[in-house]
């Protein structure tokens, strides 16, 4: 399919989602015309693209073939396609279609038919600028599936310490499991190299120096992976860091916490999170396997008899891959935190540049469940101000509905 304004080939989860997403003016208007369950069209779109994020990403590498430009979008990366669509959004912002966003939220109070002319004259604007909006979009969902796909490309292995490159809650299990672990590893190789120097008698078995080769070659293959998958991950804590400084939102207040439409997401994660993360995944996937398969030459040649080099060789592989082995998580729990993951950066990266969409698409809640939090949150205020004072509420419904 390919009813937008790209010159590649986009599936139908795909043209939905940035049709959705393409048309905030048109978007509203029928939000106020037919009380359209946005919210739901939100979470549906988005979800069926997900599932076929790869789909996705290969048709938009497929050239139109009556077109002669080159797809550049998608043989652009991730960090490329971002500043990309920061430039896209930034001309946006810049246009008369933004006026007519500040316009509708100052004429808010107005019946919706009052703003039909304001509606019209806007909505002539929106088509206007129909092909950079659709390209902004465009640019915004590839370089987030760009940078979920970095992980299958680039066969980067999840661990205790990395997980926080697509999660947006920190684990406080993977946090102290991880830090025992660390210990674990940093003490148990001082200890072989402090026994090793003090107690060093060369073993001339034959068999202990074929164990030796062999179990020093293999220390290397799992020790590559490792440093190759932290090597690999590093643009991509980078990135995301990067991501956080410019979009500050991503970061909930201690207050914003407290709130009904972030308690059940549980958005916790923040930027000393993913740099301690970091520092971690250096020191256990980067320093470590440069380290053990040079100690594993002299710890193995130094054991007393065949079962004890075999048990070392073990226990070398165990060191390296401890901190993979422990971070254990079904598919379809990886699937839920990715998704929540993903879909609050582009929901907040969006509302950024329109926030007439804040309350559906960053907090999520239906329109009635909007008006009560607001209640709830101004009910909150005044009691804080006058903690001794109880005053008698009347809630108007025409408010709620």
């Amino acid at each position: 399919m390919n009813n937008l304004n790209l010159d590649c080939y986009t599936i139908e989860p795909a043209e939905n989602f940035i049709s959705l997403l393409s048309k905030p003016i048109t978007t509203y208007k029928k939000l106020k015309e037919s009380n359209l369950n946005l919210y739901g069209k939100w979470i549906q779109y988005f979800v069926e693209l997900y599932n076929s994020r790869s789909e996705f990403l290969l048709m938009a590498k497929t050239k139109i073939s009556n077109t002669k430009k080159n797809v550049t979008t998608v043989d652009k990366t991730f960090d490329e396609n971002y500043e990309a669509m920061k430039s896209h959004f930034s001309e946006i912002t810049k246009s008369d279609m933004m006026e007519g966003n500040q316009e509708l939220r100052l004429n808010c109070r107005k019946s919706f038919v009052d703003n039909q002319c304001t509606l019209n004259k806007y909505i002539n604007i929106e088509n206007n600028n129909k092909k950079l909006l659709q390209q902004s979009i465009f640019k915004l969902t590839v370089f987030m599936f760009q940078y979920l796909h970095e992980f299958e490309e680039k066969s980067i292995n999840m661990n205790l310490w990395n997980y926080c490159l697509k999660s947006s809650t920190f684990s406080k299990r993977s946090f102290f499991t991880g830090l025992i672990i660390l210990i674990c590893q940093y003490t148990w190789i001082i200890a072989l190299i402090y026994n090793t120097a003090n107690e060093f008698e060369l073993n001339d078995d034959i068999l202990v120096i074929l164990i030796t080769i062999t179990s020093t070659f293999i220390s290397i293959f799992y020790s590559y992976d490792s440093l190759l998958s932290f090597i690999n991950s590093i643009p991509l804590y980078k990135f995301l860091l990067k991501l956080y400084s410019e979009n500050p939102t991503l970061i909930l207040s201690n207050e914003e916490r407290s709130y009904l439409y972030y308690k059940d997401r549980n958005i916790t994660m923040t930027k000393c999170d993913i740099y301690y993360n970091f520092v971690a995944d250096f020191l256990s996937n980067f320093i470590l396997p440069i380290v053990i398969p040079i100690i594993n030459v002299f710890i193995i040649l130094t054991s007393d008899s065949i079962i004890d080099a075999i048990l070392n060789c073990i226990a070398i592989f165990f060191i390296i891959n401890i901190d993979e082995e422990l971070y254990n998580i079904t598919d379809y729990k990886q699937d839920q935190i990715t998704i929540n993951f993903t879909r609050w950066i582009i929901s907040n990266i969006y509302c950024k540049q329109f926030p007439d969409f804040i309350d559906i698409f960053k907090y999520e809640c239906d329109n009635w469940q909007n008006n009560v939090l607001r209640l709830a949150k101004k009910i909150k205020k005044k009691n804080k101000v006058e903690p001794n004072r109880i005053d008698e509420m009347v809630i108007n419904m025409d408010e709620l509905n």
